[in-house]
Protein backbone atom coordinates (compact mmCIF):
# COMPACT_ATOMS: atom_id res chain seq x y z
CA UNK A 1 0.00 0.00 0.00
CA UNK A 2 1.61 3.48 -1.29
CA UNK A 3 0.08 6.77 -0.98
CA UNK A 4 1.48 8.94 -4.24
CA UNK A 5 0.98 12.14 -1.74
CA UNK A 6 1.88 11.65 2.03
CA UNK A 7 0.05 12.47 4.84
CA UNK A 8 1.77 14.03 7.10
CA UNK A 9 3.19 12.44 10.27
CA UNK A 10 0.96 13.81 13.21
CA UNK A 11 2.79 14.73 16.50
CA UNK A 12 1.60 12.91 19.84
CA UNK A 13 3.91 14.12 22.43
CA UNK A 14 6.42 16.97 22.84
CA UNK A 15 9.68 16.55 24.99
CA UNK A 16 9.89 20.11 27.10
CA UNK A 17 13.43 19.94 26.89
CA UNK A 18 13.93 19.31 23.31
CA UNK A 19 14.19 21.54 19.97
CA UNK A 20 10.88 21.15 19.03
CA UNK A 21 9.80 22.25 22.52
CA UNK A 22 11.76 25.46 21.93
CA UNK A 23 10.33 26.26 18.60
CA UNK A 24 7.07 25.51 19.72
CA UNK A 25 5.70 22.93 18.26
CA UNK A 26 2.76 21.24 20.23
CA UNK A 27 1.31 18.01 20.47
CA UNK A 28 -1.27 17.37 17.29
CA UNK A 29 0.64 19.59 14.74
CA UNK A 30 1.01 17.77 11.65
CA UNK A 31 4.54 17.86 10.03
CA UNK A 32 4.31 17.89 6.13
CA UNK A 33 7.83 19.03 5.18
CA UNK A 34 11.18 19.69 6.46
CA UNK A 35 13.70 21.87 4.89
CA UNK A 36 11.22 21.41 1.89
CA UNK A 37 11.38 17.85 1.68
CA UNK A 38 7.83 15.84 2.01
CA UNK A 39 8.29 13.27 4.80
CA UNK A 40 6.80 9.97 4.40
CA UNK A 41 8.15 8.99 7.45
CA UNK A 42 9.77 9.53 10.83
CA UNK A 43 13.17 8.40 9.22
CA UNK A 44 12.87 11.56 6.64
CA UNK A 45 12.21 13.92 9.90
CA UNK A 46 15.42 13.14 11.49
CA UNK A 47 17.66 12.69 7.99
CA UNK A 48 16.21 16.19 6.55
CA UNK A 49 16.60 18.10 10.24
CA UNK A 50 20.41 16.74 10.94
CA UNK A 51 20.78 20.39 9.69
CA UNK A 52 21.35 22.85 12.55
CA UNK A 53 18.67 24.56 11.47
CA UNK A 54 15.51 22.54 10.05
CA UNK A 55 11.92 24.60 8.61
CA UNK A 56 9.14 22.16 10.13
CA UNK A 57 6.30 22.92 7.77
CA UNK A 58 3.14 21.81 9.68
CA UNK A 59 -0.23 21.69 9.61
CA UNK A 60 -2.06 22.78 13.11
CA UNK A 61 -6.17 23.32 13.21
CA UNK A 62 -6.40 23.37 9.25
CA UNK A 63 -3.86 26.09 8.90
CA UNK A 64 -0.33 25.63 7.34
CA UNK A 65 2.88 27.16 8.75
CA UNK A 66 6.08 27.20 9.26
CA UNK A 67 8.24 26.99 12.50
CA UNK A 68 12.63 27.09 12.45
CA UNK A 69 14.46 24.56 14.98
CA UNK A 70 17.51 24.81 16.08
CA UNK A 71 18.52 21.20 16.30
CA UNK A 72 22.13 21.47 17.00
CA UNK A 73 23.25 18.48 18.81
CA UNK A 74 20.27 18.10 20.98
CA UNK A 75 17.27 15.69 20.23
CA UNK A 76 14.20 16.37 18.68
CA UNK A 77 12.04 15.76 21.69
CA UNK A 78 9.56 14.53 19.42
CA UNK A 79 7.31 11.41 19.65
CA UNK A 80 5.22 10.57 16.39
CA UNK A 81 1.68 8.86 16.22
CA UNK A 82 3.10 6.69 13.89
CA UNK A 83 6.53 6.06 12.26
CA UNK A 84 4.31 5.76 8.74
CA UNK A 85 2.88 8.83 7.13
CA UNK A 86 2.23 6.73 3.40
CA UNK A 87 0.73 3.56 4.97
CA UNK A 88 2.88 -0.17 5.26
CA UNK A 89 4.26 -0.79 1.96
CA UNK A 90 3.24 -5.07 1.35
CA UNK A 91 4.42 -7.42 -0.46
CA UNK A 92 3.12 -8.98 -4.23
CA UNK A 93 4.80 -11.83 -3.55
CA UNK A 94 3.54 -15.79 -3.60
CA UNK A 95 5.75 -17.14 -1.22
CA UNK A 96 5.02 -21.06 -1.41
CA UNK A 97 5.75 -21.16 2.63
CA UNK A 98 4.29 -17.67 3.07
CA UNK A 99 2.62 -17.99 6.64
CA UNK A 100 -0.35 -15.55 6.34
CA UNK A 101 -1.43 -17.31 2.75
CA UNK A 102 -1.43 -20.23 5.65
CA UNK A 103 -3.79 -18.82 7.78
CA UNK A 104 -7.84 -19.70 9.05
CA UNK A 105 -10.30 -17.43 7.77
CA UNK A 106 -12.12 -14.69 9.39
CA UNK A 107 -9.28 -13.41 11.14
CA UNK A 108 -8.81 -9.79 12.21
CA UNK A 109 -8.22 -8.35 8.73
CA UNK A 110 -4.78 -6.70 10.32
CA UNK A 111 -3.49 -10.10 10.93
CA UNK A 112 -3.43 -10.72 6.92
CA UNK A 113 -0.92 -7.79 6.12
CA UNK A 114 1.71 -8.76 3.97
CA UNK A 115 4.68 -6.63 4.89
CA UNK A 116 8.07 -6.07 2.56
CA UNK A 117 8.90 -2.14 4.03
CA UNK A 118 12.66 -1.63 4.15
CA UNK A 119 11.65 1.09 6.74
CA UNK A 120 10.11 -1.69 9.15
CA UNK A 121 13.44 -3.78 8.25
CA UNK A 122 15.73 -0.96 9.24
CA UNK A 123 14.02 -0.07 12.41
CA UNK A 124 11.85 -3.39 13.67
CA UNK A 125 14.38 -6.23 11.95
CA UNK A 126 11.49 -7.43 10.14
CA UNK A 127 12.59 -9.18 6.48
CA UNK A 128 11.85 -7.77 3.30
CA UNK A 129 12.86 -9.68 -0.41
CA UNK A 130 13.82 -6.33 -2.16
CA UNK A 131 11.74 -7.52 -4.75
CA UNK A 132 8.89 -4.67 -4.29
CA UNK A 133 11.57 -1.82 -4.09
CA UNK A 134 11.01 1.20 -6.32
CA UNK A 135 14.55 2.66 -8.06
CA UNK A 136 13.75 5.37 -5.60
CA UNK A 137 13.05 3.63 -2.60
CA UNK A 138 16.85 2.19 -3.34
CA UNK A 139 18.37 5.07 -3.98
CA UNK A 140 16.80 6.55 -0.29
CA UNK A 141 18.53 3.43 1.35
CA UNK A 142 21.68 4.17 0.48
CA UNK A 143 21.09 7.97 0.40
CA UNK A 144 19.66 7.90 4.24
CA UNK A 145 22.31 5.10 5.41
CA UNK A 146 19.72 3.01 6.17
CA UNK A 147 21.72 -0.20 7.55
CA UNK A 148 21.35 -2.74 8.74
CA UNK A 149 18.72 -4.14 6.63
CA UNK A 150 17.18 -8.26 7.34
CA UNK A 151 16.76 -9.80 3.87
CA UNK A 152 15.28 -12.64 2.75
CA UNK A 153 17.38 -14.75 0.65
CA UNK A 154 16.05 -18.45 0.49
CA UNK A 155 18.11 -19.07 -2.31
CA UNK A 156 20.84 -17.63 -4.41
CA UNK A 157 19.83 -19.22 -7.39
CA UNK A 158 17.52 -16.93 -9.17
CA UNK A 159 15.04 -19.33 -10.94
CA UNK A 160 14.75 -21.35 -7.81
CA UNK A 161 14.59 -17.73 -5.60
CA UNK A 162 11.98 -16.95 -8.44
CA UNK A 163 9.69 -19.98 -7.85
CA UNK A 164 10.27 -20.10 -4.01
CA UNK A 165 8.85 -16.34 -4.13
CA UNK A 166 5.87 -17.49 -6.05
CA UNK A 167 6.94 -15.36 -9.50
CA UNK A 168 7.08 -16.50 -12.61
CA UNK A 169 10.66 -15.20 -13.90
CA UNK A 170 13.67 -15.59 -12.25
CA UNK A 171 14.82 -12.95 -9.48
CA UNK A 172 17.76 -12.63 -8.30
CA UNK A 173 19.20 -11.22 -5.34
CA UNK A 174 23.45 -10.79 -5.88
CA UNK A 175 22.64 -7.69 -7.58
CA UNK A 176 21.33 -6.06 -5.03
CA UNK A 177 23.15 -7.52 -2.94
CA UNK A 178 26.21 -6.62 -3.83
CA UNK A 179 24.94 -3.10 -4.47
CA UNK A 180 23.71 -2.37 -1.24
CA UNK A 181 27.56 -3.82 0.51
CA UNK A 182 29.62 -1.01 -2.06
CA UNK A 183 26.89 1.52 -0.60
CA UNK A 184 27.73 1.25 3.01
CA UNK A 185 24.50 -1.08 3.45
CA UNK A 186 24.80 -4.17 6.34
CA UNK A 187 22.43 -7.00 5.86
CA UNK A 188 21.23 -9.78 7.63
CA UNK A 189 20.22 -12.77 5.81
CA UNK A 190 17.46 -15.15 6.15
CA UNK A 191 16.79 -18.58 4.63
CA UNK A 192 13.42 -20.30 4.81
CA UNK A 193 14.46 -24.29 4.52
CA UNK A 194 12.20 -26.30 2.26
CA UNK A 195 13.27 -29.67 1.96
CA UNK A 196 13.26 -30.80 -1.74
CA UNK A 197 13.41 -27.12 -2.77
CA UNK A 198 16.48 -24.91 -1.94
CA UNK A 199 18.43 -27.30 0.59
CA UNK A 200 21.20 -30.00 0.03
CA UNK A 201 23.26 -28.37 -3.06
CA UNK A 202 21.38 -25.33 -3.48
CA UNK A 203 22.22 -24.20 0.10
CA UNK A 204 25.09 -24.72 -0.53
CA UNK A 205 25.70 -22.41 -2.98
CA UNK A 206 23.33 -20.15 -1.20
CA UNK A 207 25.52 -20.32 1.57
CA UNK A 208 28.73 -19.93 -1.03
CA UNK A 209 27.79 -16.55 -2.21
CA UNK A 210 26.61 -15.25 1.40
CA UNK A 211 30.31 -15.61 2.13
CA UNK A 212 31.12 -13.82 -0.44
CA UNK A 213 29.55 -10.64 0.29
CA UNK A 214 30.80 -11.05 3.75
CA UNK A 215 33.54 -7.88 4.20
CA UNK A 216 36.14 -10.76 5.04
CA UNK A 217 35.80 -12.10 1.92
CA UNK A 218 34.93 -9.26 -0.59
CA UNK A 219 37.02 -6.97 1.15
CA UNK A 220 34.47 -4.20 1.19
CA UNK A 221 33.24 -2.46 4.50
CA UNK A 222 29.90 -3.81 4.71
CA UNK A 223 28.10 -6.64 3.28
CA UNK A 224 26.24 -9.58 4.70
CA UNK A 225 27.00 -10.32 8.23
CA UNK A 226 25.08 -13.05 9.42
CA UNK A 227 22.74 -15.74 7.83
CA UNK A 228 19.82 -17.11 9.45
CA UNK A 229 18.63 -20.97 8.99
CA UNK A 230 14.84 -21.61 9.54
CA UNK A 231 12.72 -24.31 9.26
CA UNK A 232 9.17 -23.43 7.01
CA UNK A 233 6.16 -23.94 9.04
CA UNK A 234 3.31 -25.65 7.91
CA UNK A 235 -0.27 -24.98 9.05
CA UNK A 236 -3.27 -26.73 8.40
CA UNK A 237 -4.69 -23.97 6.33
CA UNK A 238 -2.59 -25.46 3.32
CA UNK A 239 -5.74 -26.21 0.39
CA UNK A 240 -5.15 -25.40 -2.92
CA UNK A 241 -1.63 -24.45 -2.08
CA UNK A 242 1.42 -26.41 -3.38
CA UNK A 243 2.73 -28.95 -1.28
CA UNK A 244 5.78 -28.70 0.96
CA UNK A 245 7.02 -31.27 3.46
CA UNK A 246 7.92 -30.19 6.87
CA UNK A 247 11.67 -31.24 8.42
CA UNK A 248 11.69 -34.46 9.80
CA UNK A 249 13.81 -35.31 13.21
CA UNK A 250 16.09 -37.22 10.46
CA UNK A 251 16.30 -34.23 8.45
CA UNK A 252 17.09 -31.45 11.49
CA UNK A 253 19.81 -34.03 12.74
CA UNK A 254 21.66 -34.33 9.54
CA UNK A 255 21.01 -30.75 8.77
CA UNK A 256 22.74 -30.24 12.51
CA UNK A 257 25.49 -31.86 11.24
CA UNK A 258 26.51 -30.67 8.44
CA UNK A 259 26.38 -27.11 9.37
CA UNK A 260 29.24 -27.97 11.75
CA UNK A 261 31.83 -28.72 9.77
CA UNK A 262 31.02 -25.55 7.44
CA UNK A 263 30.62 -23.18 10.85
CA UNK A 264 34.23 -24.41 11.99
CA UNK A 265 35.65 -23.33 8.41
CA UNK A 266 34.01 -19.99 8.94
CA UNK A 267 35.48 -18.86 11.92
CA UNK A 268 38.62 -19.85 10.53
CA UNK A 269 38.50 -17.71 7.44
CA UNK A 270 35.61 -14.94 8.62
CA UNK A 271 36.50 -15.36 11.92
CA UNK A 272 32.50 -15.93 12.75
CA UNK A 273 30.23 -19.32 12.03
CA UNK A 274 28.15 -16.57 9.75
CA UNK A 275 25.38 -18.90 9.75
CA UNK A 276 23.12 -20.00 12.30
CA UNK A 277 20.26 -22.34 12.66
CA UNK A 278 17.65 -21.33 14.00
CA UNK A 279 16.16 -22.61 17.88
CA UNK A 280 13.34 -24.61 15.60
CA UNK A 281 16.00 -27.03 14.07
CA UNK A 282 17.07 -28.18 17.65
CA UNK A 283 13.31 -28.91 18.77
CA UNK A 284 12.98 -30.88 15.80
CA UNK A 285 15.76 -33.08 16.19
CA UNK A 286 15.04 -33.61 19.57
CA UNK A 287 19.12 -32.23 20.92
CA UNK A 288 20.34 -29.56 23.04
CA UNK A 289 20.90 -26.25 21.23
CA UNK A 290 24.23 -24.99 21.50
CA UNK A 291 26.32 -23.31 24.17
CA UNK A 292 26.51 -19.76 24.75
CA UNK A 293 29.66 -18.81 22.85
CA UNK A 294 28.27 -20.70 19.76
CA UNK A 295 26.11 -17.63 19.20
CA UNK A 296 28.45 -14.82 19.03
CA UNK A 297 26.70 -12.33 20.56
CA UNK A 298 23.19 -13.39 18.67
CA UNK A 299 23.01 -11.51 15.69
CA UNK A 300 19.92 -13.28 14.42
CA UNK A 301 18.33 -13.47 17.88
CA UNK A 302 14.70 -11.43 16.56
CA UNK A 303 14.33 -14.67 13.95
CA UNK A 304 14.48 -17.46 16.78
CA UNK A 305 18.45 -17.78 16.64
CA UNK A 306 19.66 -18.45 20.22
CA UNK A 307 16.41 -17.38 22.41
CA UNK A 308 16.53 -20.74 24.37
CA UNK A 309 19.83 -20.57 25.00
CA UNK A 310 19.55 -16.66 26.24
CA UNK A 311 16.86 -18.44 28.05
CA UNK A 312 18.72 -21.07 29.88
CA UNK A 313 21.40 -19.10 30.71
CA UNK A 314 18.96 -16.29 32.27
CA UNK A 315 17.78 -19.00 34.46
CA UNK A 316 21.24 -19.98 35.79
CA UNK A 317 21.81 -16.76 37.06
CA UNK A 318 18.12 -16.27 38.24
CA UNK A 319 18.81 -19.30 40.70
CA UNK A 320 21.75 -17.44 42.09
CA UNK A 321 19.01 -14.15 43.48
CA UNK A 322 16.34 -16.50 44.69
CA UNK A 323 15.51 -16.32 48.31
CA UNK A 324 15.07 -19.34 50.38
CA UNK A 325 11.56 -18.69 50.86
CA UNK A 326 8.83 -17.01 48.79
CA UNK A 327 7.30 -13.70 50.77
CA UNK A 328 3.68 -15.55 49.74
CA UNK A 329 2.29 -18.20 48.87
CA UNK A 330 2.83 -18.82 44.89
CA UNK A 331 0.96 -21.32 42.87
CA UNK A 332 -0.81 -22.03 39.33
CA UNK A 333 -0.13 -23.38 35.86
CA UNK A 334 2.64 -21.49 33.76
CA UNK A 335 1.49 -21.97 29.83
CA UNK A 336 3.53 -22.68 26.80
CA UNK A 337 4.20 -23.91 23.37
CA UNK A 338 5.82 -27.06 22.65
CA UNK A 339 8.99 -25.48 21.30
CA UNK A 340 10.22 -23.73 24.02
CA UNK A 341 8.54 -26.46 26.51
CA UNK A 342 12.12 -27.49 27.83
CA UNK A 343 13.67 -24.51 28.66
CA UNK A 344 10.30 -23.22 30.30
CA UNK A 345 10.10 -26.52 32.47
CA UNK A 346 13.81 -25.88 33.65
CA UNK A 347 12.71 -22.44 34.89
CA UNK A 348 9.69 -23.94 36.81
CA UNK A 349 11.50 -26.50 38.19
CA UNK A 350 14.10 -23.38 39.71
CA UNK A 351 11.25 -21.25 40.85
CA UNK A 352 9.36 -24.84 43.13
CA UNK A 353 13.15 -24.92 44.65
CA UNK A 354 11.56 -21.98 46.66
CA UNK A 355 9.56 -23.12 49.69
CA UNK A 356 5.99 -21.62 49.27
CA UNK A 357 5.94 -22.17 45.20
CA UNK A 358 4.32 -24.58 43.51
CA UNK A 359 3.80 -24.40 39.72
CA UNK A 360 3.08 -26.41 36.96
CA UNK A 361 3.54 -26.28 33.31
CA UNK A 362 1.17 -26.48 30.21
CA UNK A 363 2.42 -27.11 27.33
CA UNK A 364 -0.42 -26.20 24.89
CA UNK A 365 -0.85 -28.20 21.65
CA UNK A 366 -2.17 -25.18 18.48
CA UNK A 367 -4.68 -26.98 17.41
CA UNK A 368 -5.51 -23.32 15.84
CA UNK A 369 -2.39 -23.56 13.44
CA UNK A 370 -2.37 -27.23 13.66
CA UNK A 371 0.54 -28.85 11.41
CA UNK A 372 3.95 -28.00 12.51
CA UNK A 373 3.11 -24.47 14.76
CA UNK A 374 4.89 -24.96 17.66
CA UNK A 375 6.20 -21.39 19.22
CA UNK A 376 4.76 -20.25 22.30
CA UNK A 377 3.81 -16.43 20.56
CA UNK A 378 1.13 -18.22 18.23
CA UNK A 379 -1.02 -19.64 20.63
CA UNK A 380 -4.48 -18.74 20.83
CA UNK A 381 -6.87 -18.06 23.78
CA UNK A 382 -8.80 -20.90 22.42
CA UNK A 383 -6.35 -23.90 22.78
CA UNK A 384 -5.67 -22.55 26.15
CA UNK A 385 -8.86 -22.65 27.59
CA UNK A 386 -9.50 -26.48 26.30
CA UNK A 387 -6.44 -27.14 27.37
CA UNK A 388 -6.78 -25.92 30.65
CA UNK A 389 -9.92 -26.92 30.86
CA UNK A 390 -9.37 -30.50 29.41
CA UNK A 391 -6.18 -31.38 31.89
CA UNK A 392 -7.91 -29.49 35.18
CA UNK A 393 -4.98 -27.42 35.23
CA UNK A 394 -3.97 -25.83 38.57
CA UNK A 395 -5.45 -21.83 38.76
CA UNK A 396 -4.55 -18.89 38.15
CA UNK A 397 -2.80 -19.10 34.46
CA UNK A 398 0.35 -17.60 33.75
CA UNK A 399 0.74 -16.50 30.32
CA UNK A 400 3.87 -15.18 28.76
CA UNK A 401 3.03 -11.98 27.28
CA UNK A 402 4.38 -13.01 23.85
CA UNK A 403 0.64 -15.00 23.33
CA UNK A 404 -0.64 -11.07 22.87
CA UNK A 405 -0.25 -9.31 19.66
CA UNK A 406 2.69 -6.66 20.08
CA UNK A 407 1.27 -2.95 21.40
CA UNK A 408 -2.21 -5.13 22.29
CA UNK A 409 -3.71 -6.99 24.91
CA UNK A 410 -5.74 -9.30 22.87
CA UNK A 411 -4.80 -12.83 21.68
CA UNK A 412 -4.51 -13.82 17.97
CA UNK A 413 -8.22 -15.24 17.60
CA UNK A 414 -9.51 -11.56 19.10
CA UNK A 415 -10.00 -12.83 22.63
CA UNK A 416 -8.94 -10.84 25.71
CA UNK A 417 -6.98 -11.73 28.41
CA UNK A 418 -10.61 -10.58 30.38
CA UNK A 419 -12.20 -12.62 28.18
CA UNK A 420 -10.85 -15.59 28.18
CA UNK A 421 -10.68 -15.61 32.29
CA UNK A 422 -15.08 -15.53 31.97
CA UNK A 423 -15.03 -17.78 29.70
CA UNK A 424 -12.58 -20.27 31.81
CA UNK A 425 -13.38 -19.22 35.23
CA UNK A 426 -9.39 -19.05 35.52
CA UNK A 427 -7.31 -16.09 37.23
CA UNK A 428 -5.29 -14.57 34.21
CA UNK A 429 -2.06 -13.18 34.53
CA UNK A 430 0.17 -11.68 31.59
CA UNK A 431 3.65 -11.80 32.61
CA UNK A 432 6.89 -11.19 31.06
CA UNK A 433 8.36 -13.73 28.77
CA UNK A 434 12.07 -14.19 30.60
CA UNK A 435 12.80 -15.78 33.91
CA UNK A 436 13.75 -12.41 35.66
CA UNK A 437 10.68 -10.89 34.28
CA UNK A 438 8.37 -13.53 35.90
CA UNK A 439 10.22 -14.30 39.09
CA UNK A 440 9.85 -10.57 39.17
CA UNK A 441 6.04 -10.63 39.09
CA UNK A 442 5.66 -13.86 41.53
CA UNK A 443 7.65 -11.35 44.21
CA UNK A 444 10.25 -13.75 44.39
CA UNK A 445 13.39 -11.03 42.68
Amino acid sequence: MRRNTPAGLTIAAIDPSGAAAWAGLQSGDMVLRVNGHEVADELDVRFYSSDSDAVFEIMRNNEMMSVTLETGEGPLGIEFADLLADGVHTCSNRCVFCFVHQMPKRMRRSLYLMDDDYRLSFVHGNYITLTNLSTAEFDRIIEQRLSPLYVSVHATDPEIRGRLLGQRTDTPILPPLQRLAESRIDVHAQIVLCPGLNDGVILDRTLDDLTALHPAVSGLRSGVHSVAIVPVGITRYRDRLSEITPPTQGYSRTLIQDMRPRGAMMEKTLGTRFAWLSDEWYYIAQKEVPGLRHYEGFPQLEDGVGTTRLFIEEIKRLKRRLPDKAPQTVSGTVVTGALAAASVDRLVQALNEVEGVDLKLMTVPNHWFGGTISATGLLTADDIARNAQEIDAPPPLWIPDVCLRHGERVFLDDVTPDDLASRTGYGIHIVPNNPVGFASVLGLT
